[in-house]
């Protein structure tokens, strides 16, 4: 009798192994079958004729076009695989032609879609733009017309790291739709909290330097500071 039931628990065991085995077989199976058929074929972003760089430090790719609010301009940011740029010489000239985070941003192209005329907003790829608003009047109002382009760009190497990243100080600057007149505003602050338009059209930016707190007022026409204050503290007022 205890011979039959240790041959039983045997026969039970090897039971269990085999139907363990099936299992994980199957699974196996099923594994290989779903990464063959349907797994992602990685592609290889091209390499885009759009600077000279000698050095072959940089890949630049297209950014996503975005349109500039109810007007015939698009922009386009010329991209880096690079998140930051390195502070050293290089000669690097631009093509003419058409050119998306912003934290790899080193140009950005705007092109007119009816005449077909495009043109950069810098001159080099030594810089590094955060940020490109266009501005609308009316944050919810989608049908609005752009009234012009904010900035945020990081020109100098504040920290003194070697390169230009986000840790840097900022610039915040204007241009108009088609990227002409740009102008810096601000320069060397650390975040801008809110900046849109008022009911005349002219821009409202609230601004934080040196843990103190500005706002101020721009002519969207001119880009002149038509007003500017330092927010009093609990108070003061």
């Amino acid at each position: 009798m205890k011979s039959d039931r240790f041959f039983k628990w045997i026969w039970n065991f090897n039971g269990l192994v085999l139907f363990i085995g099936i299992i994980i077989f199957t699974i196996f199976i099923a594994y290989q079958f779903t990464s063959t058929f349907f797994k992602d074929e990685k592609v290889e972003q091209p390499t885009l004729n759009l600077a000279e760089d000698n050095q072959n430090n940089e890949k630049w790719s297209l950014g996503y076009p975005q349109y500039v609010g109810n007007t015939d301009f698009y922009y386009i940011p010329l991209e880096s695989e690079k998140l930051t740029v390195e502070k050293k010489s290089r000669d690097i000239q631009y093509f003419n032609g058409s050119g998306y985070t912003p934290t790899r941003s080193k140009n950005v192209i705007l092109i007119n879609s009816k005449t077909n005329e495009s043109n950069w907003l810098f001159k080099s790829i030594d810089q590094l733009i955060l940020e490109i608003k266009p501005l609308i009047k009316g944050e919810f109002n989608v049908k609005g017309i752009a009234q012009g382009i904010s900035y945020v760009v990081i020109n100098n190497d504040t920290n003194q790291d070697g390169k230009l990243s986000k840790t840097d100080k900022r610039t915040f600057a204007l241009s108009n739709i088609d990227g002409s007149g740009y102008t810096e505003i601000i320069s060397g602050y650390s975040r801008i909290v809110k900046s849109d338009l008022n009911t005349e059209g002219n821009l409202f930016v609230v601004f934080i330097n040196n843990n103190e707190v500005h706002s101020m007022v721009v002519d969207m026409k001119t880009f002149k500071v038509l007003n500017k204050k330092l927010l009093p503290k609990v108070g003061d007022t």
